[in-house]
């Protein structure tokens, strides 16, 4: 065999048997939700103890968020986590092979009419199609999260720490203006709101939340309450008659790393 023979034989070696490895790592999967068509799913349900979400599409195919406040889907997001699920596949697990002790994630995927077309358990590694489909075990399972900014294209409202020239302190006794450095601790938290996190705010305990009313250089206003979220953070929402931003997103709270002065 002459140098130039041998050099390519050797090159197509390793795909070959990356070929083999392949196939032979294909056979003896089993599709986990065989039987849908992403394009009949309407609506999308997850949840997992106390914990849910649910995602739907209007006929115009517009897909929205009613357990946070009908906020926006992102259909790309949406679309190729349907997508996935509907290729999803794994490796049949044993039917008495010892269960995972954490509560899984629960998926249900229906139609318009809210047939359903899918209903399936979520752990770590594992999954298995309800009621009585397959048991089979991944190594990536599709991550499926409970909280809604992960789904959505929402986004807080825009308000410049510049704009802030006031905020006061609303009490029983009257409005108790803050300090100038306080002020600005507010102008910063209102700068950085993010997305992650966010919940209908009907859906928090707001007795005793902290109230406070920022005035705007053009001289409108935004009020502010704030309640712990009992995980170290704070749910902050805002309401105005002015601000269209505020006034988009005034059915929902915002999480904020810090507590307001």
């Amino acid at each position: 065999m002459d140098t130039r023979r041998l050099v390519l034989a050797l090159l197509l070696v390793p795909l070959v048997v990356f070929g083999f490895l392949a196939v032979r790592d294909q056979a003896g999967r089993e599709r986990l939700l065989p039987r849908f068509d992403p394009a009949d799913v309407a609506r999308l349900e997850l949840s997992r103890g106390g914990e849910a979400l649910e995602l739907r599409r209007a006929p115009s195919g517009e897909w929205t968020i009613p357990s946070a406040a009908d906020v926006p889907g992102d259909p790309a997001r949406i679309e190729a986590a349907l997508d996935r699920l509907a290729r999803l596949d794994g490796r049949p697990m044993e039917a008495k092979a010892p269960r995972p002790n954490r509560e899984p994630v629960r998926l249900r995927l229906l139609d318009e009419q809210g047939k359903p077309l899918a209903e399936a358990a979520f752990w770590s590694r594992e999954a298995e199609a309800l009621p009585d489909g397959p048991r089979l075990a991944m190594e990536k399972p599709p991550a499926l999260p409970l909280w809604p900014s992960a789904w959505s294209s929402q986004q807080p409202p825009r308000i410049d720490p510049a704009g802030v020239v006031k905020a006061e302190r609303l009490t029983l006794a009257g409005p108790q203006p803050l300090t100038d450095s306080e002020t600005a601790e507010v102008a910063t938290l209102l700068g950085q709101l993010s997305p992650v996190g966010f919940v209908a705010g009907s859906r928090i305990d707001w007795k005793g939340a902290r109230l406070l009313r920022v005035t705007l250089v053009d001289g409108s206003f935004i009020d502010l309450a704030q309640v712990p979220d009992g995980e170290g953070r704070y749910y902050l929402r805002l309401a105005s008659d002015t601000d269209a931003g505020v006034r988009a997103t005034r059915r929902l709270a915002f999480r904020v790393s810090k507590p307001l002065p």
